[in-house]
């Protein structure tokens, strides 16, 4: 490939991104070359030095309920993490331990260690430790939660102790301003929530100089999110920039006491408005195209409206409304399993892992959200988040639930028998898949035809386009090629372009225009729910020479062969006028994990206009 053609997709990456966006691209990699950064760190650390030793305390305002009783099986995660054995991701341990201690540096699956030595803005984000977030995950201390549970049902001071030993022993071996632990802002205002749900809940056995250690560290972080906040709000802009902004404007609320209190509430605030502003779409689904990813922000949120509420500060309304219109989204696709589909980017992340719920189940969060929102939640049970801060809880109710989101391009087909979304956008904000026309289909609590997820941000590009690739996603590929061509590692060149036609409670008509640049072909998606079954029309249009065209269903169910053009999948017949063929599909419910399951391709040479006419039923 020749230097032009390699650098045409960056140009046109960072078109779409916008000038301001490459501006200060350009402006931060410049300020990090003449080692900016340091003399920043250096600021800090004189600030942090300067101050009266008396100012750090923190004094308790009730956020966690006293009488919270948790469950037993947390007795397990907390064992584990009293050895080092972090439950993450909230599906598996990864063992941190090293010679009797954690090593808050160590990738815990590679054993290779970051250097900590080195300031965080010296390290990269994609270094021979591999990938980052596992070694970030340990420093978030969902171990927290998992202490305070264990606690709640055994009384066994061990967990308050070895819970505060841990936050002292992370503090003495991460000094401000090495290590990859204060590299991500984002990152950082989660351990700082963490901590203070910590010195709320285990008050009694935190002493007057761990306390003043826990507590000089949080300034120091919130001087650090504060200093580099503009990196999330202006490049990454997504909920990272919300979360750092939560961060400012919580910090600044519990530690009144702080020189700098005022000014980290107002910034903060400031920042929430603007980034909910544009990252909250009026329908309310959200800038990353990720229904986990949502959650999160929905969460952070939530805390900050807790926060606000047993501190009598006044929200504006506007977050509030955004706060609305997230849960209203999400409710209306959750599944009678409390799942939602595995949509989008998914990195594992869950703010408060202190409920026995399935990472995959909404239930607990959407209560939380609406207790917090209008006094009352969704769901009978589901209610621990709603316990654990103490929160009134005036029964449930229910919220009209819509089948179309024009903004986000998220339509809905369901009936007794199944529930279907199809996604038809044109992207105004960076995608994360190649997933245009992506049909997702549920029958119960049952994903048969399910997305892919997205597995890591660290692996290689040939496995990851599994996931992220047009074979992950429930929709067609022609000529082997995906949607959009990647640039760099999270982003594409050509965004994808579609439209919805026509469009009732069991009809969806739209057109796909993603490979019309390149092939010139226009596919167009017709899709009909009856009783007890789903009609899929593709029609490939403006074929001009011989194409390769492929329809594809990932399943994680079983399949069973009945002829060449019938499957069965669990318990419905998939059916079409062109044979398929059957590959190992890669499906990921979990951060840093996956199943094999089975990719179901319809594949035909064409060299003309053609439909492919596909029937899913529902046997008994």
């Amino acid at each position: 490939m020749s230097l032009l053609n390699k650098a045409k997709p960056v140009y046109e990456y960072i078109k779409l991104m916008g000038l301001d966006w490459f501006v200060f691209r350009v402006k931060y990699e410049l300020l990090k070359k003449i080692n900016y950064f340091d003399r920043v760190n250096e600021k800090i650390l004189k600030k942090v030095s300067s101050c009266d030793m008396s100012k750090f305390y923190y004094k308790k305002i009730g956020l966690i309920n006293d009488n919270f009783v948790g469950n037993k099986s947390f007795i397990e995660k907390a064992d584990n993490a009293s050895d080092g054995k972090i439950f993450a991701f909230s599906n598996e341990y990864f063992n941190y331990s090293e010679d009797g201690a954690i090593n808050w540096q160590m990738n815990p699956v590679s054993k290779v260690k970051a250097n900590s030595a080195l300031s965080w803005n010296r390290l990269p984000d994609f270094g021979e430790y591999g990938d980052i977030k596992l070694i970030w995950e340990a420093s978030r201390f969902p171990q927290v939660y998992y202490f305070i549970n264990a606690y709640t049902t055994t009384k066994d001071t061990n967990y308050s102790n070895i819970c505060v030993s841990q936050i002292i022993d992370w503090i003495d071996k991460n000094p401000y301003p090495q290590g990859v632990n204060y590299k991500c802002g984002q990152e950082i205002s989660f351990r700082i929530f963490a901590w203070i749900i910590a010195l709320e809940y285990f008050e009694d056995f935190v002493n007057k100089e761990d306390e003043q250690k826990i507590v000089q560290n949080i300034y120091t972080s919130l001087l650090r999110v504060d200093a580099n906040i503009d990196y999330a709000s202006k490049s990454v802009k997504n909920n990272h920039s919300i979360s750092e902004a939560a961060g400012l404007f919580v910090g600044g609320l519990l530690f009144p006491q702080f020189k700098k209190s005022k000014y980290f509430v107002d910034k903060g605030l400031r920042y929430l408005l603007k980034e909910t502003s544009y990252q909250v779409y009026n329908d309310g689904s959200y800038i990353q195209h990720s229904f986990t990813y949502q959650r999160l922000a929905l969460d952070v949120l939530s805390f900050i409206i807790i926060v606000a509420k047993k501190l009598n500060f006044e929200l504006p309304i506007e977050l509030k409304q955004r706060h609305l219109k997230m849960i209203e989204f999400l409710y209306s696709l959750v599944q009678e399993n409390g799942w939602l589909p595995n949509y989008g980017s998914n990195d594992g992340a869950n703010l408060f892992p202190i409920t026995i719920d399935n990472y995959r189940d909404f239930r607990s969060s959407l209560n939380l959200a609406v207790v917090v929102n209008l006094g009352y939640s969704l769901f009978e049970g589901h209610k621990k988040l709603v316990e654990f801060f103490s929160l009134e809880d005036k029964g449930t109710i229910e919220l009209d639930k819509k089948i179309e989101f024009k903004d986000g391009g998220y339509y809905i087909l369901k009936n007794k028998n199944f529930f279907s979304f199809i996604r038809s956008h044109s992207y105004k904000d960076r995608p994360a898949s190649n997933d245009m026309f992506h049909l997702d289909i549920w029958s119960g609590d049952k994903n048969i035809f399910c997305d892919a997820g997205s597995y890591s941000y660290n692996t290689n590009k040939k496995f990851k386009n599994n996931f992220i690739g047009v074979i992950g996603h429930n929709t067609i590929m022609i000529n082997d090629s995906n949607q959009m061509a990647q640039v760099l590692n999270f982003g594409y060149s050509n965004w994808t372009k579609a439209k919805c036609i026509g469009f009732s409670k069991n009809h969806f008509v739209g057109e796909n225009y993603a490979y019309k640049k390149e092939f010139g072909i226009v596919h167009q998606r017709d899709t009909k729910l009856e009783d007890d079954k789903i009609i899929i029309i593709d029609n490939i249009k403006n074929i001009k020479k011989n194409t390769n065209i492929k329809q594809i269903w990932n399943t994680k169910f079983e399949v069973e062969v009945i002829d060449e053009y019938t499957l069965k999948v669990d318990d419905f017949i998939i059916s079409s006028n062109i044979k398929y063929k059957l590959e190992t599909s890669y499906i990921s419910d979990y951060y840093n994990f996956y199943i094999e399951g089975t990719r179901i391709v319809f594949e035909s040479d064409i060299t003309e206009n053609f439909e492919i006419k596909t029937l899913i039923e529902k046997k008994d």
